[in-house]
């Protein structure tokens, strides 16, 4: 655990952001989620449609924690280019993306009858993706849809890295036998 010079602060202050936006910086390639330290797209579509419930409730959505890069592989050959690396958060912003962007639909009943205008039938009845929303519904998920981003400024993938492992290896894992009975009082 020794170090070689004294730890440096971080100044990851979070600030808000419109997922949407987000999102769209992901869809443009601006943000990139696939560090190497990164898993691939692991939450089932239940865990995708959790969080867009929590936004609907209004509850706290953990912090995306991303890196400003330089990059020298700019198509234009116009000298270095800029990119954000996402070093926490990919799974909820490929969620924003599929919500978005993609083909992620939700039940239906989670919004008042006036604010959907298209369904899709589902053996779990009528689910509703973004674009089945109502213009004022789209509009209004559009602007409280938010994640909170702490922007790092380290220089290395291997400082991103340190940083996913510290945010990531603390705490200890919920046990499958403790979610099963938190599920069971959800249930009543």
């Amino acid at each position: 655990m020794q170090t070689s010079a004294p730890l440096v602060r971080q100044s990851l202050d979070a600030t808000y952001r419109q997922a949407r936006e987000l999102a769209r910086l992901v869809v443009e390639g601006r943000i990139t989620l696939d560090a190497p330290y990164q898993r691939g797209r692991v939450w089932t579509r239940r865990q995708q449609r959790d969080l867009i419930r929590s936004w609907l409730l209004g509850l706290p959505v953990p912090t995306i924690i991303t890196n400003a890069r330089w990059r020298t592989d700019d198509f234009d050959h116009l000298g270095p280019a800029f990119e954000t690396a996402v070093i926490d958060g990919k799974q909820r912003l490929s969620t924003a993306v599929d919500w978005f962007f993609g083909d992620l639909s939700v039940p239906s009943s989670w919004f008042e009858p006036d604010a959907v205008a298209r369904t899709v039938q589902t053996e779990d009845g009528p689910y509703v993706a973004h674009a089945g929303l109502t213009e004022p519904m789209r509009r209004f998920v559009a602007n409280r849809f938010l994640l909170p981003v702490a922007e790092a400024a380290v220089g290395s993938v291997a400082q991103e890295a340190l940083i996913f492992g510290l945010v990531n290896g603390g705490g200890v894992p919920q046990s499958a036998l403790h979610l099963a009975r938190v599920a069971a009082i959800v249930r009543g």
